[in-house]
């Protein structure tokens, strides 16, 4: 199925927003809660409700209306510019948190060339007893939510968690969870839109190695770059699901 996010327009839509929200995760890894912030007792969790709660909601109508809605766009941004005023986040601030993109005009909207493979990959992983969902913030966010809504039609909740990075330059240096985070099981999957050098896919690595050392890890990502599909990197992988295009 073709869905609607192939329309360059509309992308424009929520692309200018999703760099409120890459703003808003480079505020929360650099806050230390030593000052009050009016109106969030927890800026930081505040962050991922808006994180999780988005990235539900821009699936859920992939999903059931082959687009996003415009009134889910509009409650996307109310949030975010209300959010962003209140940190005193400023335009150049925005501006930064776009350029520090890893990859600019990449984002979740690339699934929509293999969105029909979705319900297979959903079967598959579900065969394969995945018990965590990973995601890696902010282009993998939605990619992960939308193969939950087919996992959870099989019957499975498989619980589905966003990293976000701080950054030095353009690449991610530490990940962050929710402090809430609970690991759920020893089979984790890492989604993500794209692997092009494996960065961003050795500081996750990192993280659930050092939070979790007995757990299994699988990836599933939208692009895979050949060479590091050659490297051997990939080696420490249980499963590979990869899309055909």
């Amino acid at each position: 199925m073709e869905i609607h996010l192939s329309n360059y327009n509309e992308m424009l839509r929520y692309e200018k927003d999703m760099d409120l929200l890459r703003a808003l995760v480079l505020w929360i890894t650099n806050f230390d809660g030593s000052r009050a912030i009016p109106s969030l007792s927890d800026p930081r969790e505040y962050v991922f409700d808006l994180i999780k709660m988005n990235s539900v909601r821009f699936a859920a109508d992939i999903k059931d209306q082959g687009r996003i809605l415009p009134e889910t766009i509009s409650l996307f941004h109310s949030s975010l510019v209300t959010v962003n005023f209140i940190l005193g986040i400023s335009r150049e601030d925005i501006l930064l948190a776009s350029e520090k993109q890893r990859y600019v005009n990449s984002g979740f909207w690339e699934m929509r060339r293999v969105i029909g493979q979705f319900r297979d990959m959903a079967n598959e992983v579900a065969r394969n007893n995945v018990s965590q969902i990973i995601t890696a913030g902010i282009s993998g966010c939605v990619i992960g939510e939308y193969l939950g809504l087919f996992i959870q039609e099989l019957g499975q909740t498989v619980p589905v968690d966003h990293m976000v990075f701080s950054r030095i330059g353009t690449d991610p240096s530490s990940g962050y969870l929710r402090k809430d985070f609970l690991v759920s099981g020893d089979q984790m999957l890492i989604v993500d839109d794209a692997v092009m050098e494996a960065v961003t896919l050795k500081v996750m690595v990192e993280y659930i190695r050092a939070v979790s050392p007995s757990a299994e890890l699988s990836l599933m990502a939208v692009d895979i770059d050949p060479e590091v599909r050659s490297s051997g990197y990939l080696d420490q992988f249980v499963h590979l699901y990869l899309f055909e295009e």
